[in-house]
């Protein structure tokens, strides 16, 4: 596995021993993670004889990380992304990927799918439930009033966490409150609701699901430029919603994966209850997991993938 840069894309790149592959899958990660957050997968695609890409989105890691203006939202958008990862994937020689997605990872392979459907040919989402384009924008405000455990998102959106967050050490205290991390006393440190409890910060602990080796590696990436980058994903909501209009009438054509986490408390099961309408070749399973189910529950999940894949992927089509 190494690390390759393309034009302003940082990414993992991870082809089986004998340099021959079936197929290209790209895995894009979610919030707030970076592409090493499929550490526990990638060997088992490079087992399956598929050739691995992990990018770092905008605005993480080691990808290019603009500041947000009106001028500069674009390159936080669903359809820039689309863009980006095809783009990437012509530059390795590749016409048509596999993709698989977590968290915001999850909604990007849906609308890289809908944006880009000779380029899709099949895709996984882990915890991120699939939503058709909707005619009426709703925005950040009325989605909470509706949707309470979204409220977290307005903390990330309105800029001010990053102003307050900017040491290594504070941005150790940001990663491990959300990735599961504890005051001494058991408290949580992370609200559905209301977002990050500054109060209760400085008190966490590490989070059992990293070692120290491996939150270090975090923390560096991540204080690379900040938390700006990342928290721009939740200011294109509207852009987004413009951009997907003429999806209206559209559909994932492509056979799709969906993994539930079944204790995760901000994609809460019920956000998936109707996705069989509108995904017409639909896969569905469970891990008994929170939000972060690639690192609490790699090997269940590792196995519905791969039953997937050799199933729906390599099972009809030998090679793509």
């Amino acid at each position: 596995m190494q690390h390759c840069t393309a034009a302003t894309t940082r990414y993992l790149l991870a082809v089986p021993p004998n340099g021959k592959y079936r197929a290209t899958i790209f895995l894009i990660h979610g919030f707030p993670d970076i592409s090493m957050c499929w550490r526990y997968q990638i060997p088992t695609l490079l087992s399956l004889g598929l050739r691995v890409v992990a990018p770092d989105c905008i605005g993480y890691g080691r990808s290019e990380a603009p500041r947000f203006t009106p001028e500069s939202a674009w390159r936080y958008g669903y359809r820039q992304c689309a863009k980006d990862m095809k783009e990437l994937a012509r530059q390795l020689g590749s016409s048509q990927v596999i993709l698989g997605g977590h968290d915001w990872g999850g909604a990007v392979v849906y609308r890289i799918a809908l944006y880009e459907p000779e380029f899709v040919t099949h895709l996984f989402s882990v915890c991120t439930p699939y939503w058709q384009p909707t005619k009426e924008f709703r925005s950040l405000e009325e989605t909470v009033a509706m949707i309470p455990y979204f409220g977290y998102q307005l903390q990330l959106a309105n800029g001010g966490l990053e102003n307050i967050l900017q040491t290594k050490e504070q941005i150790r205290q940001f990663l491990n409150a959300m990735y599961g991390g504890r005051t001494a006393s058991g408290e949580a440190v992370v609200s559905t609701e209301k977002g990050i409890l500054l109060e209760k910060l400085p008190g966490v602990k590490q989070t059992p699901l990293l070692s120290k080796t491996e939150m270090d590696y975090y923390v560096d990436e991540f204080s690379r430029t900040g938390l700006h980058g990342p928290m721009n994903w939740y200011r294109t909501r509207k852009q987004n919603w413009k951009e997907e209009q003429e999806f209206m009438d559209s559909s994932i054509e492509a056979p799709v994966l969906f993994i539930q986490a079944t204790k995760d408390t901000a994609l809460r099961p019920e956000l998936a209850r109707n996705i069989d309408r509108y995904l017409k070749n639909l896969t569905k399973c469970e891990v008994v997991a929170s939000h972060w189910a690639l690192w609490e529950a790699p090997e269940e999940c590792n196995a519905h993938i791969k039953r997937w894949l050799e199933d729906v992927v390599f099972g009809r089509k030998e090679k793509l």
